[in-house]
């Protein structure tokens, strides 16, 4: 017994010893790590300044942000400070500036959770944090705050440190400050904001994307919500006051920012990324970040969209972004962050870059191929064409210059949906689980794309195949040292001989095509149009044009709820993308796109096309001219895509035999052995498209047999004839 109360009495004496050694410890580090750390108070008065980051263009002009308000905290209401003390730091006045209770809280869930996340930071920390210090999380950081922190609350009010903080967070939409943004969401002063407005406001602060008021109101609300009841709980309002201020609908009034905002807003993003850091660390830092924009024709594209477009800016929304292909550097914006950067259903003009890149990199088609456009049924699947009508036989150039629905689905079917996916996601379209369907053919995405992601993909068209993400920012420098410097990497992801068909193409459809509006240029262009109709109704929901010359990627954007009719990828979008080339090429024009050496010219028989094949001929006079890639030149016999039988010889099974059905026409299998035709499957009467699959389970072993299927058109009752395959019997 007294041996166990002696270990008892040793473990304890120990225990203790280990404590009070981990504390000394524990000061030692802490007063090492923050010896020479002093808080800057030069930097907490230039919060109450202009920014003292600066942004620059691609001629070192510099980018200037419109609406920096500040307010001193007399003129805001009690209620307005509280809802931003209740959502953020809500002992803030009986604390010292670190609140030990909420960081015991976050360092019993950080133990639990097995990391760092949980910073239990005050508004004190976080006014120093954003004005002193960098954004990582570590625990010397961590003490560099606390210490600079008992500073900051030994030097400032709490009404000092709170009108510093007020007035340098970040409210998204390029609002800096509570002033600048009141007046940009509600149009008016913050002293005037109404509890429910405050609330909203102080909602967007712990991620102003994610709780956008603009473009975001459902999660904006409820975060609203939220702190309205913790106000009523901690007994900031009254039970009337906190059912008034909840039933109160978020009333907007905004006001134009500048369309340098916009930029600010993006190129702050990106930097952040590259810097690992947020918005306000860098809004109060003395980098400077240089980029691609060119202002001059930032500015004057903006006010060309806002004079001839100013009737579509609300709703629908316009937005248009402009990339140079060589740096593949972003040189001009309109639009909102929030348009530019949600994902929204592409519609046709995803096209060339799921559907016919796809399949000319895999050699299913060239532009010669005739593909028939008709009422097909796959599955259940039954697209229509924008003008409700089919066109029978068309080639390929004919399907993509007019935008045909039918003949993309036919050729994603052909291709292969994951095949196509795993192309397009290397040009940096994503797709879901749910994306597994050949409505993608069309646009027909479960969640879509954003406008960036599409001109970083038709850009790579322009550069031949090769690939690589769109940005803003060339370099930055602190204290006149490079601390980042943009990399202009390209991946080659498809050939040049693709990209080269998609863009002859492409030129097409802008002479003659869907977007002919754009023919009037005496310089090499190619265009796709893109529309997304709202479902059972007759009006659209979006509208694009992607447009790229040798020189530049245009991508713009007209969407919204309450579209009118008229308004569809071949009028407005098309329409201003001709606005922006003629600021772009207004004192030069840029150079024709040059046919890569992989692509030849061959003459295809007019006869034999009329019947839809491609048979190349050396009779100049009764032919017609198409390009094709070197390794997919036309064979003495090669079949439209509805025209082709296919075989899988497996061994020691019987031949299996693949071909297209269409309910206008009837079929008959052919067999051929030692000269001997046999009619060994027909098929009459079809009601839908689909692809039919014959095992033929006659056949006898190690006989060689050929097959060729002849289709019979109900209509004119001419009959065709498919390739002739050659293979042996297991």
């Amino acid at each position: 017994m007294k041996k166990i109360k002696k270990i008892i009495k040793i473990t304890f004496i120990t225990s203790i010893i280990l404590c009070v050694m981990a504390v000394i410890s524990g000061i030692i580090f802490y007063n090492v790590t923050t010896y020479s750390v002093n808080l800057d108070t030069s930097k907490l008065e230039e919060t109450k300044s202009v920014n003292n980051l600066q942004i620059f263009d691609t001629n070192k002009n510099l980018i200037n942000l419109s609406g920096e308000n500040y307010i001193p905290i007399s003129k805001l209401s009690t209620k307005t400070k509280n809802a931003f003390i209740c959502a953020e730091d809500k002992r803030f006045y009986s604390h010292s500036g670190v609140d030990y209770i909420r960081m015991a809280g976050a360092l019993i869930s950080n133990i639990k959770t097995h990391s760092f996340s949980q910073g239990a930071s005050t508004i004190s920390q976080q006014l120093v944090k954003n004005t002193q210090l960098s954004s990582e999380k570590t625990i010397k950081r961590k003490l560099k705050e606390i210490k600079l922190t008992k500073q900051l609350e030994n030097k400032y009010s709490k009404d000092d440190i709170l009108e510093m903080y007020l007035n340098n967070i970040y409210f998204g939409n390029g609002c800096y400050g509570i002033e600048n943004a009141s007046k940009h969401y509600f149009n008016k002063s913050a002293s005037k904001l109404t509890l429910a407005e405050s609330a909203l406001l102080a909602g967007t602060i712990n991620a102003p994307s994610f709780y956008d008021i603009q473009n975001n109101q459902t999660k904006a609300l409820e975060r609203r919500n939220l702190i309205l009841d913790l106000m009523h709980s901690y007994g900031k309002i009254t039970s009337d006051e906190h059912k008034k201020a909840k039933d109160e609908p978020i009333n907007l009034n905004l006001t134009k920012l500048s369309n340098t905002n916009f930029l600010w807003g993006e190129i702050i993003d990106e930097a952040c990324k590259i810097l690992k850091t947020n918005e306000m660390q860098l809004k109060n830092s003395k980098l400077k970040i240089y980029t691609y924009v060119d202002l001059n024709l930032q500015n004057q594209i903006y006010e060309k969209i806002k004079q001839n477009y100013s009737h579509l800016e609300s709703n629908p929304q316009t937005a248009t972004m402009v990339v140079d292909n060589k740096t593949n550097g972003i040189v001009a914006i309109t639009g909102s962050n929030q348009t530019l950067k949600s994902k929204k259903q592409p519609g046709s003009i995803i096209k060339p870059i799921v559907v016919y890149a796809p399949a000319f990199e895999n050699n299913v088609i060239s532009p010669a191929t005739k593909i028939l456009d008709e009422k097909i049924n796959i599955n259940g699947y039954s697209p229509d064409n924008a003008d409700k009508r089919f066109h029978g036989y068309v080639s390929v150039r004919e399907a993509l210059k007019n935008s045909y629905n039918v003949p993309a689905v036919k050729i994603l079917n052909e291709t292969g949906i994951l095949k196509s996916q795993e192309f397009a996601k290397k040009l940096g379209i994503d797709f879901e689980k749910e994306d597994n369907n050949l409505a993608i053919a069309l646009g027909g995405f479960t969640k879509g794309t954003t406008i960036q992601n599409l001109c970083d993909a038709y850009t790579s068209i322009a550069n031949n195949g090769a690939f690589s993400k769109s940005k803003y920012i060339s370099k930055i420098t602190l204290n006149n040292n490079c601390i980042y410097e943009a990399k202009n990497t390209k991946t080659k992801v498809f050939s040049s001989s693709t990209a080269y068909l998609i863009t002859s193409i492409l030129k097409d459809a802008t002479k003659s095509g869907t977007a002919r509006r754009l023919n009037s240029f005496n310089y090499d262009i190619a265009s796709k149009t893109g529309t997304v109709g709202k479902a059972n109704s007759t009006k659209n929901i979006e509208a694009y044009n992607a447009t790229y010359t040798s020189s530049h990627t245009i991508i713009s954007y007209v969407g919204g709820t309450t579209m009118p009719e008229n308004i569809n990828g071949a009028t407005y979008p098309t329409m201003m993308t001709k606005d922006i080339l003629n600021i772009l090429y207004k004192n030069n024009t840029p150079k024709n796109f040059e046919t890569p050496n992989s692509i030849v010219i061959k003459n295809i028989d007019k006869n034999e096309y009329k019947n839809n094949k491609v048979v190349e001929t050396d009779n100049i006079n009764n032919s017609i001219k198409e390009i094709f890639a070197k390794n997919n030149l036309p064979n003495k016999n090669e079949n439209s895509l509805s025209l082709k039988l296919e075989a899988f010889n497996f061994e020691n099974k019987k031949p299996l035999l693949c071909f297209f059905v269409s309910p206008n026409y009837d079929y008959k299998l052919i067999r051929i052995n030692k000269n001997n035709y046999e009619i060994i499957t027909e098929l009459n009467n079809l009601k839908e498209y689909k692809i039919y699959k014959f095992e033929d389970k006659s056949a006898k072993i190690n006989e060689i047999y050929e097959y060729f299927v002849e289709i019979c058109e109900k209509s004119t009752n001419k009959t065709y004839k498919t390739n002739t395959i050659k293979l042996k019997s297991f």
